[in-house]
C-alpha cells in the first residue's frame, strides 16, 4: 500500500475511533469485572456477572443507554458540489480555497430576412462552447475554454495570478481589452448581436497584460501585448510577421461607495490598441465587417483578389499595410432596472498599397505596385467610426451589472424552473447604431490586366508553364459595400433562471447613400447561401426578425 493510501486508512480509522474511545473512558469509571477462578476440567466454570450488582449495575445501565443512542460521526469529503443561482454547478472545497468549474452553453438561433434582402431565412446553432475553470487559494485563476461551432478553436486559454489587488498577471489567449460591448460574455450579451464588429473591435488575441483595481474598485487599469493576428486558428503556427498590437483600457466608476447614490451608477470607460502591420489578416480584414444582422456585411475587403491560377502558377492582387489603430470611448448609467449606455470605437488604418503579384509556387517572380487613373501610386489611409447608445429596462426590478470585464445579467428575482413558480426576469431594450467608413477606402484603382508571357520575356524572368491570368481584368478597391449604414433594434430579453433565457430582436438595417449596385449592404455576404447569383448583391435596406436560445450549466 503506497503512503496516501495508508495515510488515508489511518485517518479514516481514527475518526471511526474517536466516539468509541470517548464512549470507553465513561465505561472505565465503573469497577471492573472480577476474574473468574480456575477450575478443575471436571467441573464446569462459574460464569460471574460481568459487573457487581447493586448500586453499581444500575450507575451502569445509563451510559449503556448513552452508549446505543448517540450517533457515529459522519464522513465528510474535503470537497463539495455546490450551487450558486449566479455560477451553476461548482466543486469547491470546504475551505472555500480550490474551486473547479465545469461549464457548458449552447445557442440556437432563428433568423428571417425580409425587405431587399437575399439572407436565406436559417436555423443555426451560432454558439456552443465547453469551459473549464479553476481557482487557487485566492491567487491563481485558470480557463481554458473551448468552441464547437462552426471551425472548431481553443478560445480563451490563460492563466492569472493576483499579486495584489491592484497588480493581476495575465497570459496565453484571451480577449483584448476594448468595449465593454465587446468585452461581455456570449451568453450574456443584450441583443442577438452586437452593433459593430472586427476589425472595429479587437478578438481574441494571444499574449500577456498586466491589470489590477485602484482607489476602492473606482478605478481598473489593463495593459497588454498581444500579436494582433486573432486565435490560434488564424494563425496556427505563430505570428505572420515581427509586429505586435499594444492595448490598454482605463474602466472608472468615480462614485463608487460614495454618499452620492444617484451618481453610484455613472461609469466611463477609455481603450485602445496600436500596432504594426504587414498585410490583411484573415481574421480582422478579408473577412469583411459583419453587420448587425449577422449574415450579411457592412463591406467586404477587396485587395486580396485572384485572376488566375493553374495550381503552381498564380496571378493575383494583394496589399500591404503599414500600421492600425483603434481608439474607443464609453459611457454608462445604471439606476434600478433602467441602463443607458453610449460608445464610440474607430480604427484608422494608415499605408494600404495594393500589389499586382505573380507566384510559382511559394516563389514571388512580380511585384508591381498598382496605380490610380492618373498615375499614381495607391496609397490610402482611412477610418472606420462607430457609435451606438442603447437603452433597456427590467420590467421585473432586476438590474444589470457591470465591470471591467463587460456587461452581465442579472438573476431572476422570482426564477422560473423546477421548484420554482416565479416568471423569471422580462427586460425591454432598444439601440441605434451608425458605422461610417471614410470614402477613400472605397477608391477604384486603375484597371489591372493579368500577366502575359512577354512581361515575363521583357524582364528577363523565365517563367515554367502558362500565365493564367492573361486575359482576365480587375478593378481594385480597398473596400466594397456601404460607406454609411444606420441600424435600429429592438428588442425582448426572457431570463428565466440561469440556466434558460430568450432574447426576441427586431433589426433594422439601412445605407442612406446608396447607389443601384454600390454604395449599399452586401446581403448574404456572410451567410452560407449556396446561390452565387445573388450572394453579395448590393442592397439599400434589409429586415430581419431572429430569436435566441440560450442554455448552459
Amino acid at each position: 500500500m503506497n503512503a496516501p493510501a495508508l495515510l488515508a486508512c489511518l485517518a479514516t480509522a481514527l475518526l471511526l475511533a474517536a466516539p468509541r474511545a470517548a464512549h470507553g473512558d465513561d465505561a472505565a469509571s465503573l469497577p471492573a469485572p472480577a476474574p473468574a477462578p480456575r477450575k478443575p476440567a471436571s467441573a464446569p466454570a462459574l460464569r460471574k456477572p460481568s459487573s457487581p450488582p447493586g448500586p453499581a449495575r444500575e450507575k451502569q445501565k445509563p451510559a449503556l443507554a448513552k452508549r446505543e443512542t448517540t450517533p457515529e460521526k459522519k464522513k465528510t469529503s474535503p470537497i463539495e458540489l455546490v450551487y450558486a443561482e449566479d455560477e451553476g454547478f461548482v466543486l469547491r472545497s470546504r475551505g472555500q480555497k480550490i474551486e473547479l468549474k465545469l461549464g457548458a452553453s449552447a445557442q440556437l438561433d432563428g433568423r428571417f430576412y425580409e425587405g431587399s434582402s437575399v439572407a436565406p431565412h436559417s436555423f443555426d446553432m451560432r454558439r456552443g462552447r465547453l469551459d473549464l475553470s479553476a481557482k487557487l487559494f485566492d491567487r491563481l485563476q485558470v480557463r481554458i475554454q473551448g468552441a464547437f461551432e462552426d471551425n472548431p478553436y481553443l478560445r480563451n486559454a490563460f492563466a492569472d495570478v493576483r499579486l495584489w489587488d491592484f497588480l493581476h498577471l495575465r497570459g496565453g489567449q484571451m480577449k483584448v481589452p476594448f468595449s465593454a460591448t465587446w468585452l461581455a460574455f456570449d451568453n450574456q450579451v443584450d441583443f442577438l448581436e452586437r452593433g459593430t464588429a472586427e476589425p472595429v473591435y479587437p478578438f481574441f488575441d494571444r499574449g500577456g497584460m498586466i491589470w489590477g483595481t485602484l482607489l476602492g474598485q473606482r478605478v481598473t487599469y489593463n495593459l497588454g501585448v498581444f500579436a494582433g493576428t486573432g486565435v490560434d486558428l488564424d494563425a496556427n503556427k505563430g505570428d505572420i510577421d515581427n509586429s505586435k498590437d499594444i492595448a490598454w483600457r482605463l474602466f472608472l466608476q468615480p462614485f463608487r461607495d460614495t454618499p452620492l447614490k444617484w451618481l453610484e451608477g455613472l461609469y466611463l470607460a477609455g481603450h485602445g490598441t496600436w500596432g504594426w502591420m504587414s498585410v490583411p489578416t484573415r481574421r480582422f480584414e478579408t473577412r469583411g465587417l459583419t453587420a448587425a444582422n449577422f449574415e450579411s456585411l457592412v463591406w467586404r475587403w477587396r485587395t486580396e483578389q485572384q485572376l488566375g491560377t493553374s495550381g503552381r502558377n498564380t496571378d493575383q492582387i494583394g496589399a500591404e499595410i503599414d500600421s492600425k489603430t483603434r481608439w474607443g470611448a464609453e459611457l454608462h448609467y445604471l439606476r434600478g432596472p433602467f441602463t443607458f449606455s453610449g460608445e464610440w470605437a474607430m480604427v484608422r488604418y494608415k499605408g494600404i498599397r495594393i500589389y499586382h503579384d505573380f507566384y510559382q509556387g511559394s516563389k514571388r517572380l512580380k511585384h508591381d505596385p498598382v496605380r490610380n487613373t492618373d498615375g499614381s501610386i495607391v496609397d490610402v489611409s482611412g477610418s472606420i467610426h462607430h457609435m451606438s447608445v442603447f437603452a433597456s429596462c427590467f420590467l421585473t426590478g432586476e438590474k444589470k451589472l457591470l465591470d471591467n470585464f463587460g456587461w452581465k445579467q442579472p438573476i431572476p428575482k422570482r426564477p422560473l424552473g423546477p421548484g420554482a413558480r416565479g416568471i423569471g426576469a422580462f427586460e425591454l431594450l432598444a439601440r441605434f447604431s451608425a458605422t461610417l467608413t471614410g470614402s477613400e477606402l472605397f477608391r477604384t484603382a486603375d484597371k489591372v490586366s493579368g500577366y502575359k508571357g512577354a512581361d515575363f520575356t521583357s524582364a528577363g524572368v523565365t517563367l515554367d508553364g502558362p500565365t493564367p491570368g492573361d486575359g482576365a481584368t480587375v478593378t481594385p478597391a480597398v473596400l466594397e459595400g456601404a460607406g454609411k449604414l444606420y441600424e435600429l433594434t429592438g428588442g425582448v430579453n426572457w431570463t428565466m433562471s440561469y440556466h434558460l433565457r430568450v432574447q426576441l430582436d427586431y433589426v433594422y438595417i439601412w445605407a442612406p447613400g446608396y447607389a443601384e449596385g454600390k454604395n449599399g449592404i452586401i446581403s448574404a455576404g456572410n451567410s452560407e447561401l449556396s446561390d452565387p447569383t445573388i450572394k453579395n448583391k448590393v442592397v439599400k435596406s434589409e429586415h430581419m426578425l431572429g430569436f435566441r436560445l440560450i442554455m448552459r450549466i
